[in-house]
């Protein structure tokens, strides 16, 4: 681990949580500096909604004539602070060692355009997403499923698949009205479903892939893979791309049979190597398609070979993702909750472990139970009485100071799924402090299991006994759970950057005893512009 960097990463730290309010007491209690007119704009500049200043100046005007544009950017260092990841019976078997550090860069760029604002038609938008990644620096680097030490579902980091320049969601989409729960919604185009089912918002706050990403939906792990093979093995056992990454034609249906329930439905286009991959010295025949794969996949041909001399596979199928949830408001407060029932189905055809068949698909179900527990309470002076005692106000609560809770659990069929059952918690308090009141801290946890009929897979089936993912004298040992604890902390420097340190620790990293638990210390440097 480079500590010089995580040494120089909490330094800014400190430096960018007090240089604002150095700069609010200069501006608020000088008057010569106040009166500067260069002073004025940096303060106005700092205290805005964004690094850019809204756009330059020009963000109001563009979005008197429906256009929005919205912009993140973050880099995140992760750096494991244990021994290396594999165990010391696999040390120097691997040609390349897992790296212990990384950085990750993402910037991402949202158009939308309102019809109402010139055109009359109230409701109806477009909108198109763009996002830009790599690690280390590198767009294609053939080692982005790796970071800090772990792969797969229990990433420590959730940002290292669909990696370059990469084109997002492209959508038309129609409100019946301008709330952000409106009482229908219909969505059409280049979607994923990921974006609108299973919305945990304070999951994101996380860095683990497990707990804000792929939730044991996106079940790809480190280990065994039942992969291609032309004549025993036609089809691998893939994953549901529950991943950002994921785009595709479809469409989305949401309505309200009250004002506490919803419905929601999708159907789309599924596609197999969706993500893209980065070419590597072992697969020639990979490459990174950016999300422009509109055409989908070509059909199954074990006999052909592409223009790389791989083997050519590919599915189209139908994937559907649908959910009935609940959203009560409770107590005084107004308490937020959602409670939501899913299921998915990824229709392409995959083996079922050890059989072979090739003509399974993949469904699952969730639950998920997210709730505001506590609200802070504002202070409210007595109300003016003409008797001779005043009377008390109402009681107010803060829209966004208190505690926070998200639950999700997971199953899928253990016959072609690696983690059948995968649960989370999590536990976020937004304003902790009252003199930081748009910080937010938490603390969450994570496990899947692993199918037992993957064991016994591999335990049979002579093809991949000696071959399974976790190498060398690991080859057979069976895999049982992985589980990952996360804490952060969100320094809100002001309202469009923010400073993230945060704490991973990775119980059984690959499933089957062949890495050692992973310790992990990172920091994310946000801002929106």
């Amino acid at each position: 681990m480079n500590h010089t960097k995580l040494i120089a990463l909490f330094l800014g730290v400190l430096v960018a949580t007090f240089l604002p309010v150095c700069a609010e007491g200069s501006v608020s209690t000088n008057n010569n500096i106040s009166s500067d007119p260069i002073s004025s704009h940096l303060a106005s500049w700092w205290n805005g909604n964004g690094a850019l200043s809204n756009w330059f100046g020009l963000g109001k005007t563009m979005k008197d004539d429906g256009l929005t544009i919205e912009g993140k950017a973050k880099e995140v260092f992760l750096g494991q602070v244990t021994p290396a990841a594999y165990g010391p019976k696999d040390k120097g078997t691997r040609k390349y060692a897992i790296p212990v550090d990384n950085w990750n860069t993402e910037v991402r760029l949202y158009f939308i355009y309102d019809f109402g604002k010139v055109f009359g038609l109230n409701g109806l938008s477009v909108e198109s997403d763009w996002r830009y990644r790599n690690v280390n620096g590198n767009p294609n680097c053939p080692y982005t499923t790796q970071a800090a030490g772990a792969t797969g579902v229990f990433n420590p980091s959730k940002d290292t698949s669909g990696m370059g320049v990469r084109i997002m969601s492209q959508f038309v989409q129609w409100k019946s009205d301008k709330t952000d729960d409106p009482d229908f919604l219909l969505k059409a185009g280049w979607i994923n479903p990921y974006e609108d089912f299973l919305r945990q918002p304070e999951s994101k706050n996380f860095e683990n892939n497990a707990i804000a990403t792929s939730k044991g939906i996106g079940a790809a792990c480190y280990g065994y893979t039942a992969g291609y093979n032309k004549t025993h093995n036609p089809y691998a056992v893939t994953s549901v791309p529950w991943s950002s990454s994921f785009d595709s034609w479809g469409g989305m249906l949401r309505a309200k049979p009250s004002s506490s329930t919803y419905l929601q439905t999708y159907l789309g286009l599924a596609i197999a190597g969706y993500a893209g991959v980065q070419a590597t010295d072992n697969n020639a025949g990979s490459y990174n398609n950016h999300g422009f794969n509109f055409q989908g996949t070509a059909a199954f041909t074990p006999n052909d070979k592409n223009q790389q001399g791989k083997y050519a596979y590919g599915q189209n199928g139908i994937y559907s993702v649908n959910e009935l949830g609940w959203t009560p408001k409770f107590g005084a407060a107004k308490l937020d909750g959602h409670y939501a029932i899913g299921n998915y189905i990824w229709g392409q055809n995959n083996n079922d472990f050890g059989s072979h068949s090739g003509n399974s698909s993949i469904w699952g179900l969730y639950l998920q139970a997210d709730q505001r527990l506590t609200a802070v309470k504002k202070a409210s002076s007595a109300t003016p009485s003409l008797g001779k005692n005043p009377v008390s106000a109402a009681a107010t609560y803060d829209k966004t100071r208190g505690l926070y809770s998200f639950s999700e659990f997971t199953y899928t069929p253990a016959a072609n799924n690696i983690l059948p059952f995968y649960f989370q918690t999590g536990l976020v308090y937004k304003g902790l402090l009252d003199t930081r009141p748009n910080d937010k801290t938490g603390v969450a946890f994570g496990e899947g299991f692993y199918s037992q009929n993957l064991n016994s897979a591999i335990n049979s089936d002579p093809l991949t006994k000696s071959k399974n993912g976790a190498a060398n004298s690991y080859a057979g040992q069976n895999f049982s759970t992985t589980a990952v604890l996360e804490y952060f902390y969100d320094i809100a420097v002001n309202k469009w950057l923010d400073i993230v340190p945060d704490a991973q620790y990775i119980i059984n990293p690959s499933g089957n005893g062949s890495t050692v638990n992973a310790a992990i210390l990172g920091i994310t440097i946000a801002a929106k512009f």
